[in-house]
Order: structure tokens, then C-alpha cells, then sequence
């Protein structure tokens, strides 16, 4: 069983963003990295977070990283990286060779909407432009280009760790080490963070604004695999199999929650927090928003008004 552990870890705290309804137009007051509207970079209290979180996972992960045990994944939006970047740095500075793998599949939850939702850098771009330990290759698991429901979320997030644990599983197998204990990192959002806890314990509440599964900045969630996944299914059976984790327990055999959005690590402890609100059927950073009405943007959550300087580079 290659894959024993899943940690996730959300990003740490962001520059904010502006969407109009009226103009179906996504605004930033300041210059973003990518030039994409939707794809801040962290703000300097985020590189702060980021540069911690590096201290304590170079602890935490010194056995796989040593052992060659350790497969990162994360989201393509740039704040993920950037994220990640402080502890990709300290992980080859202890001899890890290996590559972080984007995928758009674990990427930003945005509502369902009439028009067409921001997307993320292509990986060859954030490789080659700022992230050179980043694969270029192309994610396998997409969102609907209109946004999604919370249902279609879930779902999106099923398919993704789908595909994620069966990859990493195949791997190992295939170079004789099925017998090693594997620790997946991923970096990621606070919508598919909530979700991936439930596809992976299986357990859908009634309600989805329910706070069951925790999302800080920063913040760090420990699933330990239950069972093993049926390894003789085809890709296409698997996939299927992936989207019953409402009823056979969870992705990929189950997982048990043993760690929900640890901040011990972070100086500042919990901060911003985040749970789903009603349907959010559209805006899903705020209650349901109706076209028409005034003429005020929507704005995402205010991380904060500072502007981004060196200064913010630890």
C-alpha cells in the first residue's frame, strides 16, 4: 500500500480580488505575478506562514524526504506554489530530486455562473517563469470552465484524488516498492479542502455549510488510508468506483482524519478560517448573489488591502 498518508495544506494568506456582477469581470487593485485577476500571489503575512510551515514540515517529512517517500501535488493558482515554495527549497537542500505535479483537479472552487470562471497558469508558464521545480505536464482532472455546484465540487475533488492516489499507488508498484509507505503532500483551497475531507472519510453531511473539516491559512490535515483500493479495476471502473464515496466509505479504500487544520506550527495560530454559506450557487466567497440589482462589486474575502513588495520575501 504505497500511499499510507495524505497531507493537505492550504494555502497561506492572499492579496484579494474584485468581481463585478454587473461586468462579469474579475478586477485586482494590485499587480499580480500571473496577470490573471483571480490568481493572487500571498500577501507578506502569507510568505511569513509559508516560511513557517517550511520549518516544520523539513521536521516532519525528514524520513520520507530521506527515503524517497515523498510525492507533492498542488493547485496551479500561484499562491499554491508560492506556498509551497519555502519547503521545496528546504526538501532539496535535504536531497529530495523530485518535482511538484499541478493539478487543476485540486484548483480553486468558483459557483456555477452563466459565463466562464477564471482558470489558472498553464504549469509550463509558472515552471518556466517562476517555479522551475514545477512539472509541466497537464492536469488530468478539470473543472467545469462555468463554475460548479458543491455537489460538482465534491465530485471534482473525488475524481482528482482518484486519480492521484491510483498514480502514486501504480508508481511505486511498478518500481518494486509496494511495500514502502508513501506520504502524499498536497497544497491547495479552502472549498476543495473541505471537500477532500469528506470524499476521503466518505462522510457527506446534510448540510454542507456543516464545519466539519477546518481550512486555516496555512493550516495542516492528516488522512491515514483505512483499506486498500480494488487494484484490479480498470481506470475507467476506478473512476466510476471514485464518485460512490458518498456510500463505500471514502476514496480509494477510506481515510481517517487523524490531524484537521493543525496550525501548532504558525506563530499566529487559526486564521482565516472559511466554511460554505447556503447554496452559493454562484459568488463562492459570499452569500447567493442575484444578476441585477446595485451596481457594487462583490468582493472575495479581504486578506488584506497591503500592497505586495520585497519586503513581504522572507
Amino acid at each position: 500500500m504505497p500511499v499510507k498518508e495524505i497531507l493537505i495544506l492550504r494555502h497561506g494568506h492572499r492579496l484579494a480580488w474584485t468581481f463585478n456582477p454587473q461586468t462579469q469581470t474579475y478586477t485586482s487593485t494590485h499587480p499580480f505575478p500571473t496577470d490573471l485577476p483571480a490568481d493572487p500571489p500571498l500577501a507578506s503575512h502569507g510568505v511569513r506562514q509559508s516560511h513557517e510551515t517550511a520549518a516544520h514540515l523539513s521536521k516532519l517529512l525528514l524520513p520520507q524526504v530521506k527515503e524517497d517517500r515523498l510525492v507533492i501535488y498542488c493547485s496551479l493558482f500561484y499562491r499554491c506554489p508560492e506556498t509551497l515554495q519555502p519547503s521545496i527549497e528546504a526538501f532539496q537542500e535535504m536531497g529530495w530530486k523530485g518535482k511538484v505535479r499541478g493539478e487543476r483537479g485540486m484548483g480553486e472552487w468558483f459557483g456555477a455562473a452563466p459565463f466562464e470562471q477564471p482558470v489558472s497558469g498553464d504549469p509550463e508558464f509558472l515552471r518556466d517563469r517562476f517555479f522551475p521545480w514545477l512539472e509541466g505536464r497537464m492536469s488530468r482532472v478539470l473543472p467545469n470552465s462555468h463554475g460548479e455546484t458543491i455537489d460538482e465540487l465534491h465530485d471534482r475533488v473525488a475524481r482528482a484524488f482518484e486519480v492521484i492516489v491510483r498514480e502514486v499507488d501504480r508508481e511505486y508498484e511498478e518500481k518494486g516498492s509496494a511495500g514502502e509507505d508513501v506520504t502524499v503532500l498536497i497544497c491547495g483551497h479552502a472549498a476543495p479542502i473541505i471537500a477532500s475531507g469528506r470524499i476521503l472519510t466518505g462522510r457527506m453531511p446534510k448540510d454542507s455549510s456543516e464545519e466539519d473539516f477546518k481550512c486555516f491559512t496555512c493550516g495542516l490535515s492528516r488522512f491515514v488510508r483505512r483499506g486498500k483500493a480494488t487494484a484490479e479495476l480498470s481506470d475507467t471502473e476506478a473512476a466510476q468506483e471514485a464518485m460512490e464515496w458518498r456510500t463505500n466509505g471514502g476514496v480509494a479504500g477510506g481515510w481517517a482524519c487523524t490531524m484537521n487544520s493543525s496550525c501548532e506550527h504558525l506563530s499566529q495560530g487559526e486564521e482565516r478560517g472559511w466554511h460554505f454559506v447556503g447554496d452559493e450557487s454562484f459568488d463562492s466567497y459570499g452569500p447567493p448573489r442575484t444578476f441585477g440589482g446595485d451596481n457594487s462589486d462583490c468582493k472575495k474575502i479581504e486578506d488584506t488591502n497591503e500592497s505586495r513588495t520585497d519586503s513581504a520575501k522572507l
